[in-house]
């Protein structure tokens, strides 16, 4: 699942390490990372060539976790505007002079060095706040409060993680008291706290000063925290005496919990939202895990005041969404129809209001991920089945809040919505071309993996994503199901 977009008539990158290396267009475009989780980060990897803007912490962060070369990162201050100078005009014969732009990097509120982008210049202001979290206190950020004031937000790209009302839970603080609440109700117990890389350090700080103890965390997790200036005396990379654990949310389960029980009473308290808004075997609340709404992303009600905060002419989703998780209604819907008077589209394959303030031509030819085209007209009820019964695992770091639908967290496979008509013959030479488009992706991931050993092209969740689409197209024409095991490394390559 990749966050990330090509923003329309701009040659800007955000989050979006997509574009073929062949393509005319991929040096010529501005490159810009609003954060470290995966799933704003696919394809930016040690091989990358082109110059990144973002924060220092990101800089850092980018180097360590990702091996990034440190003369590629540009690091910005938030708060100052910077002066670039844009590309000519692409998809054009016109040898357009260059123009220039500014740049305004914002904290947003997600995680440690995640920022917001302001562009300013002759297409207009747009802003793209990458994961945030709204709060009343970034009402006072000059530079939101100058969008505010001015009126004078042309396009807003904004984080909908939890778009659709009914999408709500505690602010952080009181999320923080729930855990807190949970470990003086189990003061003899072995607490496991469900977490990403990055994103929830605060409560595990806030652990170690009302239990008087350590954290233990992996030395991989020990170097980040260094990294992010976090007072690592709180934490420790000795597991065997400490009554308070890190792992990777992905990795908690009943069945782990249990064969823990045996040694010391035992329990995990997962940090997500999805526990509460999504029905999920896998994140339900039982007698070991407790699942605590504590979340880096907007409310459906805080982005609705985000919304009547900005008043922005244009709204565009940075997350593609694939129908209504949770039998509300839109609150970035219901702010379009109030401001322009007239109604979004309800096409599912649509995830934006288009932009008209532009003057020039629109740049719109954003690659698209992968293989949308292989899986947005494919279904089958026998492929379903197969793929409810996958037992996926999740990316390390991918971001455990993103909307769940009937194949979890696989964004793609959520877009089927057409029935499967590759058993007719005139449809069967569009499936094998898509099936082709499939193969050559998923070559190319293992071509990768053998290059530099590194074993994320593998584990990802796009790599997951493409062998679960090809099984789709595969099982109803042949009725063999081509089992996908992400367990077993040996089966993939």
């Amino acid at each position: 699942m990749t966050n990330g977009k090509l923003l329309m008539g701009l040659p800007i990158a955000i989050d979006y390490w997509k574009l073929p290396r062949s393509d005319s267009k991929f040096k010529t475009f501005l490159y810009f990372l609003t954060h470290l989780h995966t799933d704003h980060t696919q394809g930016l990897t040690s091989t990358w060539t082109e110059t990144i803007y973002t924060s220092s912490v990101n800089r850092d962060l980018a180097m360590s976790m990702l091996n990034v070369k440190p003369e590629l990162i540009k690091p910005l201050e938030i708060g100052v505007s910077y002066t670039m100078t844009l590309p000519a005009e692409h998809g054009t014969n016109n040898e357009t002079a260059s123009k220039c732009m500014s740049v305004t990097l914002i904290d947003a509120n997600h995680i440690k060095g995640s920022v917001m982008y302001l562009f300013e210049g002759s297409f207009g202001r747009v802003l793209y706040t990458g994961d945030f979290r709204w709060c009343e206190a970034m009402m006072s950020d000059p530079v939101l409060k100058d969008l505010s004031e001015s009126k004078g937000l042309n396009l807003l790209y904004v984080d909908n993680t939890f778009e659709f009302i009914g999408n709500e839970f505690p602010t952080r603080e009181n999320c923080m008291n729930q855990v807190l609440q949970i470990l003086r109700d189990h003061p003899y117990h072995r607490i496991i706290f469900g977490c990403q890389t990055i994103g929830k350090e605060d409560v595990l700080l806030r652990a170690v000063l009302e239990r008087k103890e350590k954290v233990y965390v992996p030395e991989t997790i020990l170097s980040i925290y260094r990294i992010l200036k976090m007072p690592c005396d709180h934490f420790t990379t000795e597991q065997a005496d400490c009554a308070l654990w890190f792992e990777k949310m992905h990795q908690i389960s009943q069945f782990n919990l249990k064969k823990k029980n045996a040694d010391i009473p035992t329990i995990a308290i997962k940090l997500t939202a999805s526990g509460l808004l999504y029905k999920s075997q896998n994140f339900k609340d039982d007698e070991l895990i407790f699942t605590v709404p504590y979340s880096n992303h907007s409310s459906a009600s805080e982005l609705a005041k985000f919304l009547d905060f900005l008043q922005p002419t244009t709204v565009e989703r940075i997350i593609s969404t694939h129908g209504n998780n949770s039998g509300g209604s839109s609150v970035i819907d219901s702010y379009v129809s109030k401001m322009k008077g007239a109604e979004m589209t309800d096409d599912a394959s649509s995830d934006s209001t288009e932009s008209s303030f532009f003057t020039g031509p629109a740049f719109k030819s954003q690659v698209p991920d992968y293989f949308c085209s292989a899986v947005s007209r494919i279904h089958s009820p026998d492929a379903i089945a197969v793929m409810e019964t996958e037992n996926t695992a999740l990316s390390e770091d991918m971001d455990v809040e993103a909307p769940l639908g009937k194949f979890g967290r696989f964004s793609i496979l959520n877009a089927i919505e057409k029935p499967l008509m590759a058993s007719k013959p005139e449809n069967l030479n569009v499936v094998t071309e898509e099936a082709n488009e499939l193969i050559a992706s998923i070559v190319s991931d293992l071509d990768r993996f053998h290059e530099d050993g590194n074993e994320d092209y593998i584990y990802s969740d796009a790599f997951i994503e493409k062998l679960m689409a090809l099984n789709m197209i595969y099982q109803p024409l042949t009725g063999i199901t081509c089992s996908v095991d992400v367990s077993k490394k040996d089966t993939l390559i």
